[in-house]
């Protein structure tokens, strides 16, 4: 699977300049993203519950200044008004709905005042998005943790300003059915893909939701 267009990391910079910032990235999965990332900020510490896939991070995606951690965002291990941004790297929704407020709250805890906190979520558009729900591929239909995810963040508090909110589109091609197949695991519906990836040119869309909010503390939690 190649990605040929996914241009959050642009849209992201234009809006807050990362050059300089220490980032903490919540949802590394196997680095892709992150060491991307990684070039256009001063440090980053990039989080993942998932040992194998830090691994293969470290492996793959290492630099200087990127630092690879086991984690997740409902128990941050670091200090309070540590980072100048956090980054939910399509992670948000899948943190238990019962803990993605608290996720939220440990981000702001850990950034510091005027700092960013950003969410980078998938939307329920798009041809990629489509054939998770037809055939069950990835991670399957994620419609109702994505709109418990949208809604949390959407209303966590006064202490979150909201700056931005943009609209992207991440465009993946699969080199053959084949190909799909392996990357995607299909579970259901497998008699129907293979038409469903010749209409749509093995190229699938997924549209991608950004929202960027400043940090405000109260004086009392600085």
């Amino acid at each position: 699977m190649k990605r040929l267009q996914d241009g959050f990391l642009n849209i992201i910079d234009e809006k807050i300049i990362l050059k300089d910032k220490n980032i903490l990235e919540i949802g590394c999965g196997e680095g892709e993203r992150s060491l991307k990332l990684s070039k256009r900020c001063e440090h980053l510490t990039a989080i993942d519950p998932n040992n194998e896939s830090l691994q293969k991070a470290r492996q793959n995606n290492a630099s200087d200044n990127l630092l690879y951690q086991l984690g997740e965002g409902q128990e941050l291990h670091f200090d309070n008004n540590t980072f100048d941004a956090v980054i939910f790297t399509l992670s948000l929704h899948h943190v238990p709905i019962a803990e993605m407020a608290i996720a939220i709250k440990e981000a702001f805890r850990v950034t510091k005042n005027n700092g960013f906190l950003i969410f980078l979520e998938p939307s329920n558009l798009g041809t990629f998005i489509r054939s998770e729900i037809m055939f069950d591929t990835g991670d399957g239909d994620e419609r109702k943790e994505k709109a418990y995810a949208y809604y949390t963040l959407l209303n966590a508090g006064d202490s979150l300003e909201e700056l931005y909110e943009i609209y992207d589109e991440t465009v993946f091609q699969f080199d053959s059915y084949k190909a799909f197949v392996e990357e995607m695991k299909p579970k259901k519906n497998v008699k129907k893909l293979k038409a469903f990836l010749e209409e749509n040119n093995y190229t699938l869309n997924a549209q991608r939701r950004i929202n960027i909010f400043r940090i405000l503390k109260p004086d009392s939690i600085i």
